[in-house]
């Protein structure tokens, strides 16, 4: 939120478990605009070539979530 707030461009990445905590806290904070990013919970169980994998296939849609890229 304090890296928002500067006016800086800012995604929150998450996993599906703390989406809503993400976007609660964003509304509280009244940035209820704020990117969120979200990745498949759980990731700390996973395998690390599962993970890996996970965010290697997420990469590009993190980045245009950022507004970044084609």
């Amino acid at each position: 939120m304090v890296v928002a707030s500067r006016g800086t461009m800012a995604v929150v990445v998450v996993t599906e478990e703390f989406e809503g905590l993400a976007r609660t806290m964003a509304a509280n904070a009244g940035r209820p605009g704020l990117r969120v990013h979200v990745l498949p919970y759980p990731l700390d169980t996973r395998p690390e070539a599962e993970v890996r994998a996970v965010a290697r296939d997420r990469w590009p849609a993190m980045v245009r979530t950022l507004g970044a890229g084609p």
